[in-house]
């Protein structure tokens, strides 16, 4: 069967994730409606992993097969057509018949925006976590540091049945004036994973915890500490 990669963008706002739900909005079952409109057939669509309600992806990667070989193109335009303002497609290829974006991908990038500043960012304020308090960057660099490389993560998780709970992660962060942004990128990541990360840092960064605390977490105690989903974007999936 003909099975087809497609890579997309979506502003997570007016979804509850990616992953079909019974009576909410999400972005496969938008997707996936479009397909069978285009298609005249009903397609199972898989994404490359579940995304929290209000999480943004600038690159997202999911596949489907299909009973008839369609051209790419017909594809691409036709979802453009379709679907709304806040989901686009800008790449639709032929692949292997074995390739699955769940299990196929290497890895995923993620980026966290902070804008700390007392003064509202209309531009940012969809896609970042506003924190009006100074934050310690040096004390936020110092955990990041920590965070990085080989740990058991489940500390950070909320976990469903995961047996990968070890994961290497690579952390950095930048600083543009008030924009604050955190790249985590990892094979696979556990769900919250990166919001409770980013939380900790920040309540770190204001004074309310330490790198004890951190190492805590990193030994399996709970972080309750988690970050706004509209913070939180899917910047790139690596193939």
């Amino acid at each position: 069967m003909p099975n087809y990669l497609i890579r997309l963008a979506f502003v997570g706002t007016n979804y509850h994730g990616w992953q079909i739900q019974p009576g909410v909005p999400t972005v496969q079952g938008t997707v996936k409606d479009a397909l069978s409109t285009i298609l005249s057939e009903e397609v199972k669509l898989t994404g490359c992993c579940r995304t929290d309600a209000g999480v943004h992806a600038e690159d997202y990667v999911a596949n489907f097969l299909c009973e008839k070989e369609v051209e790419e193109l017909k594809i691409l335009r036709g979802l453009n057509s379709l679907l709304p303002k806040d989901i686009g497609v800008y790449e639709v290829r032929r692949v292997s018949e074995d390739f699955n974006a769940r299990y196929s991908v290497k890895g995923k990038i993620y980026l966290y925006r902070i804008w700390n500043s007392e003064v509202r960012n209309p531009f940012l304020y969809p896609f970042s976590w506003q924190v009006p308090r100074g934050l310690d960057l040096e004390a936020m660099r110092e955990a990041i540091s920590l965070l990085s490389g080989v740990h058991d993560f489940s500390g950070f998780a909320k976990l469903e049945g995961e047996k990968e709970t070890v994961i290497d992660l690579e952390a950095d962060l930048t600083v543009k004036e008030s924009l604050l942004e955190i790249r985590f990128r990892a094979s696979h990541f556990l769900r919250y994973m990166v919001r409770r990360l980013v939380g900790a840092l920040v309540h770190l960064g204001e004074g309310r915890l330490n790198l004890h605390d951190i190492e805590r977490f990193l030994r399996g105690e709970k972080c309750p500490y988690t970050a706004p989903a509209k913070g939180l974007t899917l910047e790139k999936v690596i193939l």
